[in-house]
């Protein structure tokens, strides 16, 4: 028989490196890139502001009621935008940094407000920038926490304007024509807050929306092969460290391109959605089915030997040829191949794993289709275990790492 030749996209996404090179999680890295990015922003802003009151104290308007401990503030800000943009380069991908950097400015930004008037200010706007800039960063909770925090050094400006600290009760009596400013500015401070941290969270869902839209398959909803490929990174280091087992099934469709030709491309997407419903109802919950080209699945079975591995793949198989696709009251027949290879009997990494279950897939094919092979280098017994024992699949919801049978 002719040998099953088919480009599978496994060679093309490995491109020959080990699956231990490949990144953990690609979306940790892009937010660590944006929160360098953000850190960027952060300490050129603090460069723009030091300059801006530079050069606005000097200005007549501008009353500064102590003028050395405006500029030791400037000084000692100045000194922690150097240290942080420079001595801790090293951790600007780092939440906490860019966290520690908002913090600071906003310290910054009320000690400059008390020393240049209190509530009269001109630079109460800072505030308003600083939780704008936190909600664009850091996300809701860190923008209401500087709400609050605004608002405690809005009290204390008001306390001091009034000279309530020296002691005087008379001080402490207030007027509505007084409270009307400091109110107002309170509730434009929560206003912009609230909308910062709506903004926040609606960007926030939306990453998470492109996260779930990257990692998943959108016509059958399965994993995708990258999500796959990070999956059994993780199990194959948790595997070595318990000196375990585990499985992967290739599973190709035998008669996709005949339903193609017979009715059409619509009928042949839904033999691939129905051939991937079927299969993912059969799997522990711990297994992964991905999708990963074409009427082509591999399935990860941790904690599964290669007899189990075949005996689930045979349930899959049966199930699947078992219940025809109905299309348009046509009743179409569907039969799928499977490879299967095992850790540690087929190889002692992923990637070697992973081409000799594709290698039993062709074998499969070769041996006619509709069937399920453990890998061998040679053709001597690879539909199934020689002499294997007749196949009475655990339910779904069983677990195979439970089972009592001696090949376990």
């Amino acid at each position: 028989m002719a040998s099953y030749e088919k480009s599978s996209p496994i060679y093309s996404l490995l491109s020959g490196q080990r699956v231990g090179h490949i990144p953990i999680d690609e979306h940790k890295e892009i937010d660590r890139d944006e929160c360098a990015a953000n850190q960027k922003i952060a300490s050129s802003l603090q460069l723009l502001l030091l300059t801006l009151i530079a050069g606005c104290v000097w200005l007549p308007y501008v009353h500064v009621l102590r003028s050395p401990a405006l500029h030791s503030a400037m000084a000692l800000f100045a000194l922690f935008a150097c240290v942080s943009r420079y001595g801790l380069r090293q951790h600007h991908r780092s939440t906490w940094h860019l966290r520690l950097n908002s913090w600071a400015t906003l310290l910054f930004s009320a000690t400059v407000v008390w020393q240049t008037g209190l509530l009269s200010s001109p630079f109460q706007p800072l505030f308003l920038l600083c939780i704008m800039l936190t909600g664009a960063m850091l996300g809701p909770k860190t923008v209401y926490q500087q709400a609050g925090a605004v608002t405690a050094c809005w009290l204390l400006l008001a306390a001091a304007d009034r000279n309530a600290f020296s002691g005087s009760l008379a001080a402490l009596k207030v007027d509505a024509d007084y409270l009307a400013a400091p109110l107002i500015g309170l509730a434009l401070v929560w206003l912009l807050a609230w909308m910062a941290a709506q903004l926040a969270q609606e960007a926030e869902e939306t990453k998470e929306k492109i996260r779930q839209l990257s990692r998943t398959d959108q016509l059958t909803g399965l994993w995708n092969m990258k999500m796959l490929l990070i999956f059994m990174q993780r199990e194959y280091e948790r595997t070595l460290m318990r000196s375990g087992k585990f499985s992967v099934l290739m599973i190709d469709a035998d008669s996709l391109k005949a339903v193609n030709d017979m009715f059409g491309h619509h009928a042949g997407t839904m033999l691939i959605v129905f051939i991937s419903e079927t299969m993912r109802s059969q799997l522990r919950e711990e297994d992964m089915l991905a999708r990963f080209g074409g009427d082509e699945f591999v399935a990860f079975l941790p904690e599964t030997s290669c007899l189990d591995a075949w005996r689930v793949a045979e349930r899959l198989r049966s199930r699947i040829e078992d219940a025809p696709l109905v299309y348009e009251g046509h009743s179409v027949r569907i039969t799928v191949s499977c490879g299967i290879a095992c850790f540690p009997d087929h190889g002692d990494n992923l990637t070697e794993i992973m081409k000799k279950a594709d290698r039993a897939l062709y074998q499969s094919k070769d041996l006619g289709k509709n069937r399920c092979t453990i890998y061998s280098e040679g053709h001597e017994h690879e539909d199934g275990p020689a002499e294997p024992e007749p196949v009475s699949s655990p339910s779904p919801q069983s677990s195979r790492a439970g089972d009592s049978s001696p090949h376990r």
